[in-house]
Parts: C-alpha cells; structure tokens; sequence
C-alpha cells in the first residue's frame, strides 16, 4: 500500500514516510510514482515531508562522495536509524581513548609480586626500590578471617603504606618504596597484629 489509510487529515490519508524515501532516493516503481506525485500535489503535510527526506537525502550524497568507491552504496547508510551515525561516533572516541589509555602504559613498569616467608630469626626480602609491589604474606597458622589489613612501615616506625587484602587473594598491590629497610604488619580486621615480616628496598642500578 503506498497511500497509509491509518492518518487522517481531511480529505485525505498521508503517504507512508518510506514511500516518500522510496520516491525521494528515486527506487519507487513507476505506477506508484504517479499516484505519489499526484497526492504530494495536494497535500502540504506531505509536501513539507518531502522537502525534509529530499534535504536529508542530498546531506547524505555529498558525505557519501568522501567514501572511496568500494564502500557499500549510501543507500545502505542513510537507510539506517538516524542516531546510529552518532552513536556509531561515540563508540569510536570511547575505543580510541581506550587505545590512548593503553598506549600511555605501556611505559608503565609491572609490579613485582613477592613472597613474604614467615621464618625464624630476622629474614628480610629484598625488593627493588620505587616499583609497585604485590605482596604475599604467608598466613600459615594464623587466624582464620575473611579479610586482613596490612601496613607498611619504615625503621623508625613511621606507616608508609597501607592496605586491606581478602584471604583469599594471591596478594595487595601497593606503590613503590623509596630505597631503605621496611616492615610489613599483618593486622586482624580488629587491629590485632597477627604477623610482621622485613623488606628492603634497594636502588635498581
């Protein structure tokens, strides 16, 4: 049906908005062309829809002229939803800023995991200065809880980092330290220290 029996306006219905598109990109067939031309004669709500698919049409052209040859033919472009050039626009930044994100790390060093042994007597483990770390306390015999606090903390005592790590885990991230002799505290998720190893940080030569 080209003539859509469901719009009233008056004397007469409107023709269905792809019809127009069909007529406007010139794909309509012949004996329908007549009776479309011979309603949009008549009726302005119709004419003003034209117009606007016409303009459209001719937007589309003049971007489909900056495609090379072998790019599938505008007609399957501008046949698309209208937002989908638009989102389709969007997508692209979000996947080039991710591209960008990527880019800028891979300058980036990755952390260093280390074991932290529970032994006896004063063992300390050595680790490279100013690169981020992933430490891994042995909990062998401790209590049992869901969840740990650690805190990193200088000579002197001074806390320099400090986090919180599931049970569960292989270990918790933390930044690099400066060059210098460390110790990791093991607290339960009340504050009790459950275990304390040593670390020292040493200049990467």
């Amino acid at each position: 049906m080209i003539i859509e029996t469901g719009v009233m306006t008056g004397y007469c219905s409107h023709v269905e908005e792809e019809t127009l598109e069909q007529y406007s990109a010139g794909r309509l067939a012949e004996p329908d062309v007549a009776r479309v031309e011979e309603h949009v004669l008549l009726c302005e709500a119709c004419q003003e829809k034209l117009e606007e698919i016409d303009s459209w049409v001719r937007s589309v052209r003049r971007a489909a002229a900056q495609f090379p040859a072998e790019s599938k033919p505008i007609w399957q472009f501008w046949r698309l939803p209208r937002f989908v050039p638009a989102l389709a626009a969007a997508v692209l930044l979000i996947v080039a800023a991710g591209v960008g994100l990527q880019m800028a790390r891979r300058g980036a060093v990755a952390p260093l995991a280390i074991s932290l042994e529970a032994t006896r007597g004063e063992s300390v483990a050595a680790v490279p200065a100013d690169r981020p770390l992933v430490l891994q306390p042995d909990l062998e015999g401790l209590p049992r809880f869901a969840q740990y606090r650690l805190e990193v903390v200088d000579q002197f005592g001074r806390p320099v980092r400090r986090a919180e790590f599931a049970a569960d885990t292989l270990g918790t991230a933390i930044p690099g330290v400066a060059a210098g002799v460390y110790f990791v505290r093991v607290y339960s998720p009340t504050g009790d220290l459950l275990r304390e190893y040593g670390i020292e940080a040493k200049p990467v030569k």
